[in-house]
């Protein structure tokens, strides 16, 4: 749990542990035998805006960590364009983290990506941003919010959601 002021740089959390594995997957001899790591390191973070989402995307641009915020908008350019949105993240291909609002999370295109081994098998966090303020909000601004472990477990496909 990492509680601090907007713009101290909390979006880093979610660049640091990819950071650290892609610079692991590059040399690994020059870092101790048996460290747990993934072929290409993703991370799923859970938002509660998509401005939200598009700030974590900006800011871990900056740290040369590629994110993509998951939502109607850009779900939506993918399809009018032809980008295969979904088999990018099940490929772990594109993007190091990768921003979604908890109501995604229920959709069957998330589902199909949270089933393929390749991104079970590279997810290396999945978390709730904000998540402190879900009371100070009040469960009527996003009733998906209610159940934040569901969430993760529904995020990282280990848990049937019905």
């Amino acid at each position: 749990l990492c509680c601090t002021a907007t713009g101290d740089g909390k979006s880093a959390a979610f660049a640091i542990p990819c950071l650290i594995l892609l610079e692991y997957n590059k040399n690994p001899e020059a870092y101790p035998q048996g460290l747990p790591t993934r072929a290409k390191p993703t991370g799923v973070v859970i938002t509660p805006t998509k401005g939200l989402a598009s700030n974590i995307v900006d800011e871990l641009s900056k740290l040369y960590v590629s994110g993509f915020s998951y939502c109607a908008e850009t779900l939506t350019e993918a399809r009018k364009t032809g980008v295969r949105l979904a088999q990018d993240i099940k490929e772990c291909s594109r993007w190091q983290v990768v921003c979604v609002d908890p109501e995604h999370l229920r959709d069957k295109e998330w589902r199909e990506i949270t089933e393929s081994p390749t991104f079970r098998s590279n997810v290396l966090f999945a978390c709730v941003d904000e998540a402190h303020l879900i009371n100070t909000w009040g469960l009527s601004f996003r009733p998906a919010f209610k159940l934040e472990s569901q969430l993760l477990r529904i995020a990282l496909g280990r848990l049937d959601e019905s």
